[in-house]
């Protein structure tokens, strides 16, 4: 009979273990996803009358919304920027003055993802260094319940127009940068989310791309 309790007892504690390893493991996975989004908010910024959101580089602490002078809300080669919601923003010193590191964030119905793209490459491709830009296809990313999302990116890397602000003169000059823009390109998408990122040289180390731009667009989620 003794046996038999201590059999019982046995399970008892192999089914707890069991049971105490699972949360364990758990709760590591979960702070191991935290570790990984520390660069952003902890909480969503919804964007578009609601339509989406998504956890924001907390770097960028000010907001936009096309009024501002000089304008800077959209890279100066998309002007007509494609579902405009908001701009976010850093004003960041160097040795060579005060930059402005810029997301823009559009959203466009799915229906019409397909002209949102090519006007932005066409807009793009005006630009005498630009003329050969072309969409890198189908980029996987988990985002953070795990899911499988695809987006379509559009790097730009080079000369290009930036805001420079020395001595409070501000001026646009063609400097070394990265302009990329993202764009949502799950099939069945409801709507489509377009993240357009501006980073000068000069400030790079401030807003390491192209990591900062995977962990945002891990973060997009579709509210409708």
């Amino acid at each position: 009979m003794r046996w038999l309790v201590a059999m019982v007892g046995l399970g008892i504690c192999g089914c707890s273990s069991g049971a105490y390893d699972a949360a364990y493991m758990k709760r590591v996975a979960a702070h191991r996803v935290a570790g990984e989004f520390v660069a952003l908010r902890s909480a969503a910024t919804s964007v578009a009358d609601g339509r989406a959101e998504l956890r924001l580089p907390a770097l960028l602490v000010n907001q936009l919304d096309g009024s501002e002078t000089p304008a800077r809300a959209v890279p100066p080669f998309i002007r007509e920027f494609p579902g405009f919601a908001a701009a976010y923003e850093a004003q960041v010193e160097s040795a060579a003055g005060r930059f402005p590191i810029v997301l823009t964030v559009g959203v466009v119905p799915a229906a019409e993802r397909r002209d949102a793209a090519e006007a932005i490459l066409r807009q793009v491709r005006q630009d005498e260094d630009f003329k050969q830009a072309a969409w890198s296809k189908g980029r996987e990313l988990a985002d953070e319940s795990a899911a499988i999302r695809k987006w379509d990116v559009l790097e730009l890397k080079g000369p290009q127009p930036f805001q420079v602000t020395k001595a409070d003169i501000t001026d646009e000059k063609r400097l070394p940068g990265t302009t990329a823009v993202w764009m949502a390109a799950d099939a069945g998408q409801k709507a489509c989310v377009i993240l357009a990122w501006r980073v000068p040289d000069d400030v790079a180390q401030s807003l390491p791309l192209p990591a900062i731009a995977e962990l945002t667009a891990r973060t997009v989620r579709l509210l409708e």
